[in-house]
């Protein structure tokens, strides 16, 4: 904290809202909690037609620090485009409407951008839950910038809604529209200039919504993903691992085969159970390789006799 008291720059928290008013007073009061004070909550309302905007301006009215924008709804990335263009702040985080910061999120993530000159972006451990708030799962992402950058090819690397990054960096690109997935997009073309990490700890909510996009629609939120990471080799300058090209050549044909139900089961079990089992499964993988290799080993040696 003596680094942050000597330098205290101030941080734009961007929010975008939309008909989020059973979670929205929730998701303010965890950035009221910060330990970390020097910081303005960037509002974006995109046309809510519930009790999100009244909430906002009732938080408004008592912090001056919240500052609200109302939009007609003109979707997610004009809404994060608009925010943009009000920052004031050195730093740039972010912050969805439904989810829960931990009060030392902006104080720790901010720490380490400070000591690490060369981090322009970092993201933090997720900690997974569902409408009522209760905990279903983890979602873990490596630390370091060469893990972070490769792991993007196949899966997510940094959850976009724990960013906290350098201003002047985070204004270099601007979120793109539909026809591609905006926050991978924006990673994609970010960490082609600028180095990442995320915090081994655990300071995000993520709240998983049954009526959310990726959970009505699977596929189709994977071919926006896939149609981002092609963009990202072709136009971005992006270098995958010849390993990451085969697992989305995979991906593509289990997602294009499998129903949907099976499609988000598998997902959630990769991403969220898989950590409670990973020594079983590890276990399991390791015992079927020695199967399949004294298999092979089998069929050559009776291939030579014969």
């Amino acid at each position: 904290m003596k680094n942050l008291k000597k330098h205290n720059p101030l941080i734009s928290i961007l929010m975008p809202v939309y008909n989020a008013g059973d979670f929205l007073m929730e998701a303010i009061k965890s950035i009221k909690k910060q330990t970390y004070e020097n910081w303005e909550l960037i509002a974006i309302d995109d046309g809510s037609t519930d009790s999100s905007f009244v909430i906002l301006k009732k938080f408004a009215k008592k912090d001056k620090r919240i500052r609200i924008f109302k939009l007609g709804h003109k979707g997610l990335s004009y809404a994060l485009n608009v925010g943009l263009e009000k920052v004031r702040g050195q730093f740039i985080a972010r912050m969805d409407a439904d989810d829960i910061s931990h009060p030392k999120r902006l104080e720790k993530q901010l720490n380490f951008l400070i000591q690490n000159k060369e981090i322009m972006l970092i993201g933090t451990q997720v900690t997974m839950m569902d409408e009522k708030g209760k905990k279903i799962g983890d979602k873990r992402f490596p630390q370091n910038h060469e893990k972070i950058y490769q792991m993007m090819m196949t899966m997510m690397s940094v959850q976009h809604a724990t960013i906290l990054a350098r201003t002047n960096f985070f204004k270099k690109v601007a979120y793109q529209n539909h026809s591609t997935a905006e926050d991978v997009s924006l990673l994609f073309k970010m960490i082609q200039t600028g180095k990442f990490a995320n915090t081994k700890e655990f300071l995000y909510k993520y709240r998983v919504r049954k009526n959310s996009n990726s959970h009505k629609n699977p596929k189709k939120t994977f071919y926006l993903t896939l149609k981002s990471r092609i963009k990202a080799i072709i136009e971005w300058g992006y270098k995958p691992a010849p390993i990451g090209i085969i697992t989305n050549i995979l991906q593509f044909i289990f997602v294009s085969l499998m129903p949907e139900t099976i499609i988000l089961s598998i997902y959630k079990f990769m991403r969220f159970d898989y950590l409670k089992y990973k020594k079983q499964f590890n276990i399991a993988i390791k015992k079927l390789t020695e199967n399949l290799d004294f298999s092979f080993k089998k069929i050559k040696s009776v291939i030579l006799v014969k």
